[in-house]
């Protein structure tokens, strides 16, 4: 059967018996199993027969798989045709759509559906309530000190050269502007003798009695408490004047005295000033440099030398607390 194999095998493909015999030897040798028991059946005619019955099957299909390899590697490559040089332009070449690669099967596969959301339906607008803002009053500044001042108050002093110029301002005519008018009256307070001038000082002085009068009337009507508020109100005047450079005003700002109000207390600086300043180490001073000696001597001076000022301004705080908590009893209101 093997040689029946073995001529068919040359027959068909044109091999040589002696190429057959060694393709099937190295089919036996690469066999694994049969390699072993080969040696020794192939040693001598008698084993060697029976060996190949009992493995033809085997045998066979190794001995085709080794022609199949070695028929391939003798197999000549066939060169490839030359390409052609093409002297047109080369078209680009065209762009393929990616297939979609359909599912096999009888199974339908089922569509799904395009929900399409609905609209929903707008909320009415709502109409915008404009709200009125309220009027914010401006802050007056300065302004709520002139008004807390008590700047109606009457004046206690009257002047010779305010008189005259009262008295005189009502005759002038043809005088447009207030700068010409005071520049005229000026003009005739200057031309006045020294006995004319005295008559208005005269004048004046009467005037003052009267407007004293007047005024210590306006005085006893006020709430001392409405009084101590203007003075306060008379100080941040003063100061806003200064800080803007006013020199002058038409709202007096001279602290309104009233006997009424109760005197803030000293404190020990102020009492040991007021007992050094008549001495004789500081009457001999220039004004101007007394407060700076008295300053030294107040630094200078020992613990036990202050502690009387200190004393004295403790009992000068005990009274102002007394007299000011039955200031406030008598006239709050």
């Amino acid at each position: 059967m093997l040689a029946v194999g073995r001529s068919r095998l040359a027959a068909s493909s044109g091999l040589s018996l002696p190429k057959l015999s060694a393709i099937v030897a190295r089919a036996i040798a690469r066999s694994g199993p049969l390699s072993s028991g080969a040696a020794n059946a192939i040693s001598s005619q008698a084993t060697f027969a029976p060996f190949v019955k009992a493995n033809l099957p085997l045998l066979t299909n190794l001995v085709l798989r080794e022609y199949a390899t070695a028929a391939k590697k003798a197999a000549p490559k066939k060169k490839a045709p030359a390409k052609k040089k093409s002297t047109t332009t080369a078209k680009k070449p065209a762009v393929k759509r990616r297939a979609v690669a359909k599912k096999s099967g009888t199974r339908r596969t089922a569509t799904k559906k395009k929900t399409v959301a609905k609209k929903k339906k707008a909320a009415p607008k709502k109409k915008k309530v404009v709200r009125k803002k309220k009027a914010v009053a401006k802050k007056p500044g300065i302004q709520i000190q002139y008004n807390k001042s008590l700047g109606d108050a009457p004046t206690k002093k009257a002047n010779a050269y305010n008189l005259f110029f009262i008295d005189v301002v009502k005759t002038l005519e043809g005088v447009s502007t207030a700068p010409q008018k005071a520049k005229e009256i000026a003009q005739k307070w200057n031309a006045l003798s020294d006995a004319e001038k005295q008559k208005w000082t005269d004048r004046a002085s009467e005037e003052t009695v009267k407007r004293k009068a007047a005024y210590a009337q306006w005085l006893a009507k006020q709430n001392p408490l409405d009084i101590e508020a203007a003075n306060n109100a008379r100080n941040r005047i003063r100061a806003h004047r200064a800080k803007k450079g006013i020199k002058s005003g038409s709202t007096p700002v001279s602290k309104i005295k009233d006997d009424r109000l109760v005197k803030r207390p000293c404190t020990a600086w102020i009492f040991f000033m007021k007992d050094k300043y008549h001495t004789a180490e500081i009457d001999g001073i220039e004004h101007k440099l007394k407060l700076t000696k008295l300053a030294q001597l107040w630094r200078g001076a020992s613990a036990s030398e202050k502690k009387k000022y200190e004393d004295l301004a403790t009992k000068d705080a005990a009274r102002y607390k007394a007299e000011r908590a039955e200031f406030l009893k008598k006239y709050s209101h």
